[in-house]
């Protein structure tokens, strides 16, 4: 598997992913299209040795204009024939580096209090709970808000450490 970043031509794919795993209650097709169009360089997609795109991660980096140091991890999802393959570690480790590359010393998520198995992928990563948040995800649909202090944080090794995977950049 390698990741990279994200182009126009992967927008109908990752949409596809977005659906399959969050029943359209996630990301908008716009919000997509603004990070490939806007060139902000989060958006990251992980393709099969046939170049398939199977899986992305969405990064987001706060005002650096302002001085804001924080960012954060936005969606992340895996096409549901390639889960627990270690899709999810590596585009999370990339969307890491990613936003420590910009500068970031503090990431923040939020994951639905029911899916045990993002938490238990963020705490690998040394994302911890913060805060509830009430019907996030609507009625009686809970959720976490996760933080991490990049200065503190191992992305690669252990948590990281898909099997096979590899980081491409094209910045």
């Amino acid at each position: 598997m390698k990741v990279r970043r994200a182009t126009f031509g992967d927008l109908p794919d990752v949409v596809r992913i977005e659906r399959a795993s969050f029943a359209g209650k996630g990301c908008s097709v716009t919000t997509f299209l603004a990070h490939v169009l806007r060139d902000r360089k989060g958006l990251l997609v992980g393709e099969d040795d046939t170049g398939r795109v199977i899986g992305y991660a969405l990064a987001r980096v706060g005002l650096r204009w302002l001085g804001v140091r924080r960012g954060g991890v936005t969606s992340i999802a895996v096409d549901p024939q390639h889960r627990r393959r270690g899709i999810g570690r590596a585009l999370m480790a990339a969307a890491l580096e990613h936003l420590r590359s910009q500068g970031v010393a503090e990431a923040d998520l939020e994951v639905s209090v029911a899916n045990r198995a993002a938490q238990s992928l963020y705490e690998a990563f040394g994302f911890v709970q913060c805060q509830l948040l009430p019907h996030y995800y609507g009625p009686n649909a809970d959720g976490i808000k996760m933080a991490l202090n990049m200065r503190d944080a191992t992305i690669s090794g252990r948590a990281a450490g898909a099997r096979g995977a590899q980081r491409s950049s094209s910045s």
